[in-house]
């Protein structure tokens, strides 16, 4: 089992029968960059606390200020995850609409966001908490080799009996999606475990 992203597949060695299984096969997969800022606000300075899961921003957007994905609003979905005083979000910024900006640092993070809940919610002053995490390959690009992509999976799980992929590369992007492919390669490990154990007792 390993939970290498598909990008860095062709660096595993992987045997069959003894014998190396080459993975030069696997097209070139291009990843996003994505940077997420948590912040918190007082309540009394959210002047238009939407209900709701979160907001997507639109690309046509941009031409109004607005530079961010979107935002989660966390403490509306899971009240726990935050003082009863404040409201926790979560936004998203980077992939392909601005790359460079998902590189930038926190203070300029903290600015942009700031800028885009204000436009949002009527966000007033700073935020009373901010945290950034940044990963280099958020998320996979999905483009006209996409079906490349999933051509190759298809032919490692063929070839390589035992080898089950899940991820967001098969499926789609969403955590839900994700979970999806994830527990359907579950089951498929269970019954390939189920079927070896069943022909080595017979």
């Amino acid at each position: 089992m390993t939970q290498a992203p598909l990008g860095n597949v062709k660096d595993i060695q992987i045997t069959k029968k003894g014998t190396p299984f080459s993975l030069n096969f696997l097209p070139q997969v291009t990843y996003l960059p994505l940077s997420v800022l948590i912040t918190t606000f007082k309540k009394e300075n959210v002047k238009r606390p939407l209900e709701g899961f979160g907001v997507l921003v639109p690309s046509k957007e941009q031409q109004n200020g607005f530079r961010t994905l979107g935002t989660l609003f966390s403490s509306m979905m899971f009240p726990d995850r935050a003082p009863s005083d404040v409201h926790l979000y979560t936004t998203f910024i980077g992939g392909t609409r601005n790359r460079e900006l998902a590189q930038a640092s926190t203070d300029e993070l903290k600015k942009i966001v700031t800028s885009d809940l204000r436009k949002l919610l009527g966000v007033e002053g700073e935020p009373t908490f901010v945290n950034h995490f940044y990963w280099r390959k958020g998320f996979p690009l999905y483009g006209h080799n996409y079906g490349s992509v999933l051509e190759a999976i298809d032919r490692m799980e063929k070839d390589l009996p035992g080898f089950f992929y899940a991820g967001n590369h098969r499926g789609g992007l969403s955590v839900g999606r994700a979970i999806a492919s994830g527990c359907k390669a579950a089951d498929l490990v269970i019954s390939y475990l189920n079927n070896a154990s069943d022909n080595s007792v017979s």
